[in-house]
């Protein structure tokens, strides 16, 4: 739908005087419960996640050597190398940066499949097939090359954290995978860009849903004086102020609705930027990076 018609959301849903306000053409198909429609949407990225952890990696790319080479030389006769989550050193702790990558895409896609849906106002909009058919396309596609690059493509090398009384000494160093000191701390930056970005969105999405919480068969009046001035929204209209007519609409004044008129889909962005940034910019974070932007940037102006 990116590129042969436009997709019915926000702005872009067709409106009717029909009951419900929208007339979907017949092609779009039936429509689906929102809540489930949200879990189809985004259950390949969670499953390719999951798939991929338990039954397709390599373990010399998603986990770390427990023995260095040397000591593996030592023990090859004996035992075969084994993978490990975390390494400790004499000064160091170390993991797996496509490890730790691949636990931040379960976590942003175990919120969305799972927590996201139940969470969801009743009333919310039902969504055609041809927008749920599309979207599992695109998540299908995103999971596969995002989870099998982590598990199977390319060794990203170990985040490290220094633990030592020399860890100031050692930082210039290269460290035991043969990534620079310089990129782990682009690793650590993305990491923390990550969180912001998936707080500014988890924080924006609890604002809009509860701005939704009774629905628009509430007295505007009641809903305003139950909701509204607590969370610092305005009330408008788009028909002249008379809300006997017309369905009311909600601005959040919170602080992130301040500065950006949509910090939900801004702060999703910021997150994948920060994945893109953990995995030292990889082609598959870049593209679903850029991906990301091109979905939700005109969804948000």
């Amino acid at each position: 739908t990116r590129f042969v018609i436009v997709a019915p959301f926000g702005r872009h849903v067709p409106t009717s005087s029909s009951p419900n306000g929208i007339n979907y053409r017949w092609w779009y198909g039936p429509t689906l419960p929102a809540h489930f429609s949200w879990f189809l949407f985004e259950c390949p990225n969670l499953l390719w996640s999951i798939y991929c952890y338990f039954q397709c990696y390599d373990a010399d790319i998603l986990f770390l050597n427990l023995f260095d080479d040397e000591s593996a030389s030592q023990y090859s006769n004996e035992i075969e190398n084994i993978g490990a989550i975390f390494v400790q050193r004499k000064d160091s702790i170390s993991i797996s940066k496509n490890l730790v990558l691949l636990l931040l895409f379960t976590l942003h896609y175990f919120n969305r499949a799972v927590i996201y849906p139940l969470r969801m106002n009743s009333n919310s909009h039902e969504v055609p097939l041809i927008v749920i058919i599309s979207a599992m396309t695109v998540t299908t596609v995103n999971g596969y090359l995002q989870c099998f690059y982590l598990c199977k493509g390319v060794s990203l090398g170990e985040l490290t954290v220094e633990v030592g009384l020399d860890g100031y000494t050692r930082s210039n160093r290269s460290t035991a995978s043969g990534k620079s000191w310089g990129g782990n701390l682009l690793s650590w930056l993305g990491i923390v860009t990550f969180f912001t970005g998936m707080g500014i969105n988890l924080h924006s999405d609890g604002v809009l849903r509860k701005l939704r919480r009774y629905g628009p068969s509430m007295k505007p009046t009641t809903q305003l004086k139950n909701y509204g001035n607590s969370f610092g929204a305005a009330l408008i209209d788009s028909n002249g102020g008379n809300f006997t007519t017309s369905k009311p609409y909600y601005i959040p004044h919170t602080p992130f609705f301040r500065y950006v008129s949509c910090p939900n889909f801004a702060g999703e962005i910021l997150e994948w930027f920060g994945f893109a940034m953990a995995s030292e910019f990889s082609y598959p974070s870049v593209a679903f990076l850029v991906y990301t932007a091109a979905n939700l940037i005109p969804r948000g102006v």
